[in-house]
């Protein structure tokens, strides 16, 4: 395999390293966040007439879009590329795209020289979005994998908060700014080492305990020899795409990510990121300042996700969030609708989809948002991972791509409250696969997790697993009707009963 530099040879962090190059490459994701974030910035200058020009709504649309519409198309070719180069120089590289992309959007304001922008900003996304959770899944220790995963969420949301701040300077200076986080990060990767697991892939030895001892301070013997033992394992049969459904382990694993992504495609986030301030109303914030609002929640949620991932089991924190989404989400699109469709004067309210808009997309960003990506990278085996992570990422931004391009059509055909109305559906079906669907994976190693979904090992404290979960929502339950002082039995039908339960859960979740 190919190796740009050498440079990571002359720094060393200790038992620290792991963290250092693990944060390092969930940057990448912070990048995206810029690019995805930028039309939340650049269309209200286009209209203001600050820009210096402007363009048809469903020219914004595509340019809104195309980000997603590029990340569909460079998955399949960098599921070969990284595993041929690596994945550290795979990233490093494409930078280069994002690179070029934002000198173009600085420079152009002709449509389709900006769309061909956008659309190498989209290459860059799908490269990032299949690379980096299996790169820092193949870093580090399993006991802090889902916490620094779970980070690139954060990262992801610092990209758009760091948008959010520049937007107040001119749409050039604004423009110029977008390229900076990336210059840097292209400077960076010069220091960080290759994945081990890459190169125990082709056989080098040498080269992977050099990349352990850099990235944890020293290479225990009996650990090195489970991961190579893993590969070995793992590689014996050449992955194909036909082995991913083939094998019937392979297979329910990727339906399973399959269904995950796509209902984190169809999140709020995702158009919230693009049209925020075209879709949230004035209140006592202007829509500007909600944006920056809502990006520091964004942080914020993204922060707890990744502070909790590793110390409560993902089905636990996932389910809470669906319900969290589902809650707030049907009290905004019940707001929007009064608005769109009624003769309710909802003026004096506005205060509520703000509200309601921040604390939902906190419960999204904490579960039906993160919880996927760390998924991807630990649940498929080696031989098929990067092409199965590269069709759920072309499957995810397909969906984003829809979502984003057809906001403007949405809104005149239907309304601005289906954007919300969508969320809840797809977060009560990402509950519903949850429970009955979804198995735990956390703390355990990437091998243990195969052997799991190949009947080698069967899985242990499942019931206690239950057990753990079915005491936490009887807590809260117990906690909601302390502080509300509901009495479920007034309620006439036990349906009722449910429903006054989904209704407070988040609340008191926020509470406690």
């Amino acid at each position: 395999p190919v190796r740009l530099t050498m440079f990571e040879r002359y720094v060393s962090f200790g038992p620290y390293g792991q963290w250092v190059a693990a944060l390092a490459v969930t940057c990448c994701v912070g990048i995206s966040g810029v690019t995805v974030a930028w039309p939340t910035a650049a269309f209200p200058k286009m209209e203001d007439g600050s820009a210096g020009f402007d363009f048809s709504e469903w020219e914004k649309g595509w340019l809104a879009c195309l980000p997603f519409t590029g990340a569909v198309i460079s998955p399949l070719p960098v599921a070969y590329i990284m595993d041929r180069i690596g994945r550290r120089n795979t990233l490093h590289l494409s930078i280069l795209l994002i690179l070029g992309g934002w000198a173009i959007i600085s420079f152009s304001s002709n449509i389709y020289m900006m769309c061909l922008a956008r659309l190498m900003c989209g290459l860059w996304g799908g490269t990032e979005y299949i690379t980096v959770s299996i790169f820092v899944a193949e870093m580090v220790d399993p006991s802090i994998r889902g916490t620094l995963i779970s980070v690139t969420g954060m990262t992801l949301y610092i990209g758009a908060l760091y948008v959010s701040f520049i937007s107040y300077m001119s749409y050039q200076t604004m423009s110029f700014l977008c390229a900076v986080p990336a210059l840097c990060l292209f400077i960076l990767f010069f220091f960080i080492p290759e994945s081990p697991y890459f190169y125990l892939m082709h056989g080098k030895r040498k080269e992977a305990e050099d990349a352990i001892i850099w990235l944890r301070g020293h290479c225990d013997k009996d650990e090195f020899k489970r991961i190579e033992d893993g590969v070995i394992e793992q590689s014996k049969n050449h992955g194909t795409f036909k082995e991913i459904v083939a094998n019937k382990a392979n297979r329910n694993a990727f339906i399973m990510i399959e269904w995950f992504k796509i209902f984190s495609s169809c999140t709020a986030n995702i158009v919230l990121f693009a049209y925020s301030t075209h879709l949230i109303p004035d209140s006592f914030v202007s829509a500007q300042d909600s944006n920056i609002l809502l990006t520091i929640l964004w942080v914020l949620a993204a922060l707890v996700s990744s502070s909790i991932m590793d110390k409560f089991p993902r089905r636990t924190i996932l389910s809470a969030s669906c319900v969290g989404t589902i809650a707030l989400f049907a009290i905004t699109t019940v707001w929007y609708y009064l608005r769109e469709f009624t003769d309710v004067n909802v003026k004096t309210t506005t205060w509520i989809p703000l509200v309601t808009i921040i604390i939902g997309s906190f419960f999204e960003v904490i579960g039906i948002v993160n919880i996927p990506n760390v998924l991807k990278g630990e649940i498929f085996p080696i031989n098929i991972k990067t092409k199965a992570c590269a069709i759920s990422c072309m499957t995810a931004n397909i969906f984003e791509t829809i979502n984003v391009l057809y906001y403007y059509e949405i809104n005149y055909y239907i309304g601005e409250y289906f954007q919300f109305l969508k969320s809840v559906i797809s977060a009560s079906l990402c509950l519903y696969i949850t429970i009955f669907h979804m198995f735990e994976t956390k703390g355990l190693d990437l091998e243990t997790i195969q052997k799991l979904l190949t009947g080698k090992m069967k899985v242990v404290n499942k019931e206690e697993d239950i057990k753990s979960e079915k005491k936490w929502f009887l807590c809260m339950i117990a906690n909601i009707e302390l502080i509300y002082d509901i009495d479920y039995s007034s309620f006439a039908t036990q349906r009722h009963s449910k429903f006054a339960v989904i209704v407070h859960l988040p609340i008191s979740l926020l509470i406690n």
